[in-house]
């Protein structure tokens, strides 16, 4: 059987790649939820791919940062931010798929990258853990039921294209223990191994836009916002698994308008 006769594709789509590598395909998202092979475990077959296969995609990022001067042209402070992750990160692991591991890619191009809600959720998450949600400030930047926040988080997309999607494995022991079919975690019990995918060796780029003037001064339970997402990032982490040390990492600002 060929490769193509294990995936559920259209005819006119499996003509399309009748003398074709599917594997050859750039958009990732594509060749992840819907060239999934079915006859086969779809996670421990999960494709890998490196950035090279996202050549094409690098114009998009470089107009995301015509969009980032287009707001500095119109009068908003804007900062840059360089996050360089130490070990792996795994973003949208807990998502719908058909392969039951996921990942978060874009819906067009299929790059991997963190939205912004998720960069948004790890600082405010980090500050309120660390006590500071009952500052004035802290609603002011992040908003409450009321009022919207006056700092905007963008989407995060890799920095360079240089960056892999590799598997990871996690190897839970006890899977009869754990789902209470038996009472104790014995030897005998077979070991049940989950691939998910990472990304390795990525660059991110965050931006913040401040919707207000001189926002970006003010102190959160005596710490500035830039103070907060350097520690979120080294300590809490984006993504799943950061208590395992996935997602975390260095964080600076590399430029910002005044």
């Amino acid at each position: 059987m060929t490769q193509i006769q294990r995936i559920k594709l259209p005819s006119d789509t499996c003509s399309f790649f009748k003398n074709q590598n599917i594997y050859d395909i750039e958009n990732f998202n594509l060749l992840l939820n819907k060239y999934a092979e079915f006859e086969d475990n779809m996670t421990r077959n999960l494709p890998e791919i490196d950035s090279s296969k996202f050549s094409s995609c690098i114009q998009f990022i470089k107009k995301q940062r015509y969009l980032i001067e287009r707001y500095k042209s119109q009068g908003y402070d804007v900062d840059t931010y360089i996050f360089r992750s130490d070990s792996r990160i795994v973003v949208g692991l807990g998502q719908e798929s058909v392969r039951e591991v996921s990942m978060t890619l874009h819906w067009i191009y299929g790059i991997p990258y963190i939205p912004g809600q998720a960069v948004k959720g790890v600082v405010s998450n980090w500050i309120i853990s660390e006590g500071g949600e009952d500052d004035e400030n802290f609603k002011l930047i992040f908003g409450d039921e009321d009022n919207k926040g006056k700092v905007i988080f963008l989407d995060s997309y890799p920095e360079n294209n240089r960056f892999y999607i590799r598997k990871d494995i996690m190897n839970p022991h006890y899977t009869d223990y754990y789902t209470k079919k038996d009472f104790y975690p014995t030897d005998w019990q077979d070991p049940n191994p989950i691939f998910f995918l990472t990304l390795e060796r990525v660059v991110f780029n965050i931006y913040l836009i401040y919707l207000k003037k001189d926002i970006r001064y003010l102190k959160i339970a005596g710490k500035t916002l830039e103070e907060w997402m350097i520690e979120a990032f080294k300590y809490g982490g984006v993504g799943a698994k950061t208590s395992l040390g996935y997602g975390t990492g260095q964080l600076t600002l590399i430029g910002g308008n005044m």
